[in-house]
């Protein structure tokens, strides 16, 4: 006699029992009671009622989300509000720059204009060259360009070792990077320098305020562009092997920050906008045959 094939899940009782009777037993005969008593099926009504419990699970859990997503506060509102008002004052102050230096170019037309109405060609040529000293007029001439700008991948408020740095991380430029080489661009005979379209003169000043580097209060973008106005190649012969040019070379090798040179042959710098006429002596006897007057005894920017 021989036996029945053995099944290939035999192994697998607990398996197959829960994929052939998923059912528990008790439940099973329950059923089987109720249908051999003619009731009818109670599972329509539990299926309703399991259907609305799972939508009104879901609605709660919708509701819990969207009360736990972080509003926004009061704070963050009024930085908003701050954000716009110094964006819209900064436009404004920028639109205001360059009416001013219009005005300034049509003042200084009329000042010559009156010299020379008043026989005082002498003194406009005077009057035209001392705005050039002081860096009142634009200029433009060859000279070229450099540009330093952060180490790549640079972060905030690190150490940046014994460097002067006023608490700038290593890899960036710091106010006293820049005065050391616009200091060493004068030294190598620069003739105009501005940094960023910002004029340097005599009274003028590169400072930091917290993370931000500023030339006479305005803010400075990087990549920082120094424009100079010279002898190109006499200002990188003179420049490089100075203290300046040690120095920067140093913090492209160390401090992986970007350095970058390039001539041109016609470059224009701004006037100083913020530089103002605050003495002034009448000259006395022919204006024709004035003295050459001293710039601190014209004028005091």
């Amino acid at each position: 006699m021989s036996t029945p094939p053995r099944r290939p899940d035999a192994s697998m009782t607990l398996l197959t029992s829960m994929l052939e009777r998923p059912l528990d037993p008790g439940y099973q005969q329950a059923a089987d009671r109720r249908r051999a008593a003619g009731l009818p099926a109670a599972t329509s009504t539990r299926t309703a009622i399991v259907l609305v419990m799972v939508l009104l699970t879901g609605f709660l859990f919708a509701v819990s989300a969207r009360s736990l997503r972080p509003k926004p506060t009061a704070a963050a509102a009024v930085k908003a509000q701050l954000v716009q008002r110094i964006e819209a004052l900064q436009a404004q102050s920028s639109a205001s720059e360059a009416r001013l230096a219009a005005l300034g170019t049509q003042v200084q037309a009329l000042e010559a204009l009156a010299l020379r109405q008043s026989s005082g060609s002498g003194l406009a040529s005077q009057a035209r060259a001392l705005a050039v000293q002081a860096g009142a007029v634009a200029l433009t001439g060859p000279g070229l360009t450099l540009t330093i700008d952060d180490a790549p991948g640079s972060a905030t408020g690190a150490d940046a070792g014994a460097r002067p740095d006023g608490g700038f991380s290593s890899g960036r430029v710091t106010s006293a990077d820049l005065q050391i080489v616009v200091n060493g661009l004068w030294a190598a005979g620069a003739e105009a320098i501005s940094v960023n379209g910002h004029r340097l003169t005599s009274t003028a000043a590169i400072r930091f305020a917290g993370q931000a580097i500023i030339v006479d209060f305005r803010p400075l973008a990087r990549p920082y562009v120094v424009t100079v106005l010279g002898d190109a190649d006499r200002v990188r012969r003179v420049f490089e092997p100075a203290f300046a040019g040690v120095y920067l070379s140093q913090l492209a090798q160390e401090y992986k920050i970007r350095v970058a040179w390039a001539s041109a042959p016609s470059l224009t710098v701004p006037g100083d906008a913020s530089l103002r006429l605050s003495v002034a002596e009448p000259i006395h006897g022919d204006v024709g045959s004035a003295p050459n007057p001293s710039p601190t005894g014209s004028s005091t920017p």
